[in-house]
C-alpha cells in the first residue's frame, strides 16, 4: 500500500465498507468463515465485479485488503480512490452541506460573512436539537446536557473545490435491529438521527411559510420545532450566501439507512428574497408567542399585595435574558412572602413557567417551580442560542 494513503485506509472499519457497498447497490454472494464477505455488482456494460470486504479487524493483512477494495471500486466507478476513502469513512455520519454561490468558482466570501455562516449553522442545529424534547418559540437560556452533548460530536468536514460549502457531519450509531421485523418510527432513532431528520423537515417548513406569509402556520409551527432562533439562523445564513442565495443537501449515513416512508426532503434552494420574511417570523415568534415551562431567575424590583387578598403581584428582573428584561408574575401568598424575603435580602428568585410577552412587559403563569438562592449560589445560564 502507498504510504499516502495510509491515514485513509486507517480510518476505514468494516461497517463503513460494507454499508457503503449495500447502499450502493452492491450484492452479498459469500463468506469466508465469519472475518470476510464477498459481494458483486454489474456495471453499466453488464460485466459482473466482485470484491472481498473485511468484516472482522483481525482479517490477516486487514489495511491491504481495505486498500485492493479501494483499488476495485476506483476503477468500477471511475472516481479518484480519495474520494471513494472519504464517502466510505463518511457512512457513519449525516452530512449536512451549506453551499454559498453554487457555480461561482471566481467568487469569495467575506471573512466576516464566512464566520457568520459558520457560527449560524450551529445556532440553527443547537436549535432544532433544543426542540426535541422541549418546544418553544425562542431559545433562550441554557441547554440541556443531551443537547450540549450532541453539539460537541459536531464535525465541520474538509471545504469541498468550487463555490464556499460548509460541511456539517453528525455521527450516527449503526442499525443493529433486526431487518423487517418492526419498521421504526422517527421518535425511536437516536437523539442524534432525530435532530437531522428534523433539520430538513424545518427547513422545508420554514420555506413554505415564509413563501406563503402564511400567519397561521407559522402560529402552528412551535409545536413541530420551528422558533425564532431557526428562522433568523436561516435568514443570516441565507443573507451571506449570494445574490442567488443558499443550497443545502443532506446525505444520510448508509450505517443507518433512512425509511422512504419517513418522506424528509433532503435538497433546498432558498431565494434571498426570502431573508426578510424569515426575519418577520422570527420577530413575531420572539416577541407574541407564549413560551412553556421556560425558567427565568433575577432579583424582585417591584412587589404589591392589596391587603386581604390572596395574591401577590411582584416584578422580577430576569437576568439571564439577553437583554434582560422585567417580568411580572402573581404568586400566591405563601411564595409572595418568599418573594419579599429575597428581596430584602437581596437573593436570587428562580421561577419556571409560562411566559407570555403580548405586552410591554412580559408575564409569567402557570408557576411549576420557584427557588430562592443567595446571589453567590447562583451561575448565569451559558451556551445561549440567541
Amino acid at each position: 500500500m502507498q504510504s499516502r494513503y495510509y491515514d485513509l485506509v486507517s480510518k476505514i472499519l468494516p461497517i463503513n465498507c460494507e454499508s457503503y457497498l449495500v447502499n450502493k447497490g452492491w450484492r452479498e454472494t459469500g463468506k469466508i468463515n465469519g472475518v470476510a464477505k464477498f459481494f458483486c455488482k454489474k456495471n453499466d456494460a453488464g460485466i459482473l465485479s466482485e470484491v472481498l470486504v473485511p468484516t472482522n479487524v483481525s482479517f490477516k493483512d486487514f489495511n491491504s485488503v481495505v486498500f485492493n477494495l479501494l483499488l476495485e471500486l476506483q476503477d468500477f466507478e471511475s472516481r479518484p480512490l480519495e474520494y471513494i476513502a472519504n464517502d466510505i469513512i463518511l457512512s457513519k455520519y449525516d452530512v449536512f452541506r451549506i453551499i454559498a454561490f453554487k457555480g461561482d468558482t471566481t467568487a469569495s466570501l467575506p471573512l466576516e460573512d464566512a464566520s457568520t455562516l459558520i457560527t449560524k449553522s450551529l445556532s440553527m442545529m443547537a436549535s432544532v436539537a433544543q426542540s426535541i424534547n422541549n418546544q418553544s418559540s425562542y431559545f433562550q437560556s441554557r441547554r440541556s446536557n443531551e443537547v450540549n452533548d450532541f453539539l460537541r460530536k459536531l464535525r465541520m468536514g474538509h471545504t469541498e473545490r468550487g463555490s464556499f460549502i460548509v460541511t456539517i457531519q453528525t455521527p450516527i450509531v449503526p442499525d443493529m435491529r433486526l431487518p423487517g421485523i418492526v419498521e421504526p418510527e422517527i421518535s425511536e432513532e437516536p437523539f442524534e438521527r432525530q435532530v437531522t431528520t428534523r433539520l430538513c423537515s424545518l427547513i422545508s417548513k420554514a420555506t413554505d411559510i415564509a413563501i406563503e406569509s402564511d400567519a397561521e402556520a407559522l402560529s402552528k409551527s412551535v409545536v413541530s420545532g420551528l422558533s425564532a432562533n431557526f428562522f433568523e439562523a436561516l435568514a443570516d445564513i441565507t443573507d451571506v450566501c449570494g445574490d442567488k442565495g443558499v443550497n443545502m443537501d443532506m446525505t444520510w449515513a448508509s450505517i443507518r439507512p433512512i425509511q422512504q416512508r419517513w418522506n424528509i426532503p433532503t435538497n433546498f434552494n432558498i431565494k434571498k428574497e426570502l431573508v426578510d420574511n424569515f426575519r418577520f417570523a422570527g420577530q413575531i415568534l420572539r416577541q407574541t408567542m407564549p413560551e412553556k415551562a421556560i425558567e427565568i431567575a433575577g432579583y424582585v424590583t417591584t412587589l404589591h399585595r392589596t391587603a386581604g387578598e390572596n395574591v401577590g403581584h411582584i416584578k422580577l428582573h430576569d437576568i439571564t435574558s439577553d437583554p434582560t428584561r422585567i417580568v411580572s408574575i402573581d404568586l400566591p401568598i405563601d411564595k409572595y412572602e418568599m418573594a419579599l424575603k429575597a428581596h430584602k435580602s437581596t437573593q436570587i428568585l428562580i421561577v419556571k413557567g409560562d411566559l407570555t410577552k403580548n405586552n410591554r412587559n412580559p408575564s409569567l403563569t402557570n408557576i411549576s417551580e420557584f427557588n430562592v438562592v443567595s446571589a453567590n449560589d447562583f451561575a448565569l445560564p451559558h451556551n445561549k442560542d440567541n
